[in-house]
């Protein structure tokens, strides 16, 4: 089986652009949210790869990209799942739709001739979901925990109860799990908590989502 491909930043955008050609040529202009890893690497200056897009559309829109992301696997020789909405049981129910907690990126293939509009999460809904998201086994060494520590850092959590507040505010009728409360106990027991962003140079500079930094 063919395995995911390595989506750089521009080549998501490539893929984004024909996406958004194919469903303009249908006469269609779908909105999009961009959740993940995906939406990282577009809003932050933190995450340079991902492994396939989180993508949520409203139905019907699920349903054509869906189907156009399976007619560019075919031409590309990825697997038909490469877009897919494997993020949806962590959405939160207390964000309705795409007016509250997110932003419009940008359209494509272009602005003025979009057929995808594609939004992003804000820094708090994006940390809540990849902190309910948390697999214990998955921290040491890996993206999610980089992801996870630079976005604590955005929206500016200190410690493991003020994480635990921030997150039952998103999913109060949740109960998170014992592998999420241990992965931030584990997270704040470390004295690397801090961000880390490597620049060109080698230096480490602030991470930022959004054109946010450091919450002070």
């Amino acid at each position: 089986m063919t395995a995911n491909p390595t989506l750089t930043v521009d080549l998501l955008h490539e893929v984004l652009t024909e996406l958004g050609a194919l469903a303009r040529a249908e006469g269609k202009v779908i909105e999009v949210a961009i959740y993940g890893g995906s939406a990282l690497m577009l809003a932050s200056n933190f995450r340079v790869s991902t492994r396939d897009v989180d993508a949520v559309a409203d139905d019907d829109g699920q349903r054509v990209i869906e189907r156009l992301a399976g007619l560019i696997a075919a031409r590309r020789g990825w697997p038909p799942d490469w877009l897919n909405d494997q993020v949806y049981p962590f959405l939160s129910e207390l964000v309705d739709g795409l007016d509250n907690h997110h932003r419009l990126y940008r359209s494509y293939p272009s602005e003025h001739e979009p057929g995808l509009r594609v939004f992003v999460p804000s820094a708090e809904y994006l940390l809540a979901m990849k902190l309910m998201a948390m697999r214990i086994h998955d921290l040491d060494g890996s993206k999610d925990r980089e992801d996870i520590r630079n976005l604590l850092a955005i929206v500016g959590l200190e410690t493991r109860d003020e994480a635990m507040v921030f997150l039952e505010a998103f999913y109060p009728q949740a109960r998170v799990s014992l592998t999420v409360v241990a992965g931030l106990d584990e997270m704040f027991a470390k004295e690397d908590t801090g961000p880390k962003v490597a620049a060109e140079d080698g230096l480490h500079v602030a991470p930022q989502y959004l054109g946010r930094g450091r919450a002070t």
